[in-house]
């Protein structure tokens, strides 16, 4: 096969339009192939970090209502502010039961929280070292929540087991309703 002037001028068209179809047509779609391949990328990047993001949103509604069962079970612990003086009333037994003279009681500036209230109450105790023993077991036992922040204790130095105790003894309340719809009120002005 004999080329001539017509055929090398029909195959110089033909490469000038395989190299024309190349850079108007195909590096285009490849530029914009690469830039939806970038894009794809970037979008399951979030998505995984979606996943990764919620996936303790399950557990969350759960873990959720069983704070909410524990602050109802603690809440239940607590009693209503007019019920403090029964209270007291109470461990002042208990320290009677145990063979202690309650020498002083005297109740401390009331500290509130958001749904609860402190009473710290001090008081000073004397008698038999396992009296008091078996007073702080029976407090601990109290289906109500209680605290001691402070204790001192001190042998008494003529008597073999006698001693005198300090302590300040935190119950916690329930705030009546009326002055916590005030507290509420005021927050939300």
């Amino acid at each position: 096969m004999k080329l001539g002037l017509r055929e090398l001028i029909v195959l110089t068209l033909m490469l000038a339009l395989l190299g024309g179809a190349y850079f108007f047509i195909f590096n285009k779609a490849n530029v914009k192939r690469a830039r939806m391949l970038t894009e794809i990328q970037a979008k399951q990047t979030a998505l995984n970090n979606l996943r990764n993001a919620t996936a303790g949103i399950e557990d969350l509604n759960r873990k959720v209502e069983e704070l909410s069962k524990a602050i109802a079970f603690f809440e239940s612990k607590l009693p209503q502010e007019k019920e403090i003086d029964t209270i007291l009333k109470e461990v002042w037994q208990m320290a009677e039961a145990n063979s202690l003279q309650t020498k002083t009681v005297k109740t401390l500036k009331s500290e509130r929280g958001p749904n609860y209230s402190e009473q710290p109450i001090q008081m000073s105790l004397q008698g038999d070292f396992n009296g008091f023993y078996s007073f702080l077991l029976a407090l601990e036992k109290l289906p109500r929540i209680t605290r001691i922040n402070q204790m001192t204790l001190q042998k008494v130095n003529d008597r073999d087991g006698e001693m005198t105790a300090q302590l300040t003894l935190s119950i916690f309340f329930e705030p009546d309703t009326q002055s916590r719809n005030a507290i509420q009120t005021a927050a939300s002005n």
